[in-house]
């Protein structure tokens, strides 16, 4: 089983002006991250798993229909990829 990989610019246009949001709330620009995708063959798009790093620092999130991001931002604010 091949799992496809997906960049950045492949999510949804709401998963990206999400994570924009986030992004400027924070003091960041989203090319201040390098984000991927992944998902299994046979899964739903929603199930993928999305994975965002910065520098050494990186963190893989369940999307389940956009979740990641606030998990994301639960990170910022945590201070995760500072």
């Amino acid at each position: 089983m091949e799992t496809t990989l997906f960049r950045y610019i492949d999510l949804p246009i709401g998963d990206r002006a999400a994570f924009e949001l986030v992004c400027a709330r924070h003091g960041f620009a989203p090319a201040h991250f390098d984000i991927s995708a992944s998902v299994a063959p046979g899964e739903p798009a929603h199930e993928r798993v999305v994975t965002v790093r910065r520098g050494n620092w990186s963190q893989s999130y369940y999307d389940r229909h956009g979740q990641w991001v606030r998990q994301f931002e639960a990170d910022l604010t945590c201070r995760f990829f500072k």
